[in-house]
């Protein structure tokens, strides 16, 4: 009996780890993520001068401080087209905010 019940809870201890985890998984991307998509927007497969790096920089703490989605940076990251990700992503939170966007490339 007592086996059984040392059982029931590793399950449900189980159950519970791994409910929690995937309602807390991470929504907003990461440092990694957000290099990744400020080289893209940029242009970071060219040579790298002080300027580029400069937007690079700005362009990884705006996607660490705004709320930006997975799918924008999917969007920019696979089809290398920053512009339309943007207005895609724009229209998708256009209800979420005063529909002005500041900061981000046009």
């Amino acid at each position: 009996m007592a086996a059984l019940r040392k059982l029931a809870r590793g399950v449900v201890g189980w159950a519970f780890v791994a409910v929690f985890g995937i309602g807390c998984q991470r929504k907003a991307p990461g440092p990694e993520e957000c290099a990744r998509f400020a080289e893209a927007v940029v242009g970071g497969d060219q040579y790298i001068t002080p300027l580029l790096a400069a937007q690079i920089e700005r362009q990884i703490q705006e996607c660490l401080t705004r709320p930006y989605d997975r799918e924008l940076l999917d969007c920019v990251l696979i089809t290398h087209q920053a512009r339309g990700c943007l207005a895609s992503f724009r229209a998708r939170n256009a209800h979420a905010s005063d529909g002005v966007e500041r900061g981000l490339p046009e």
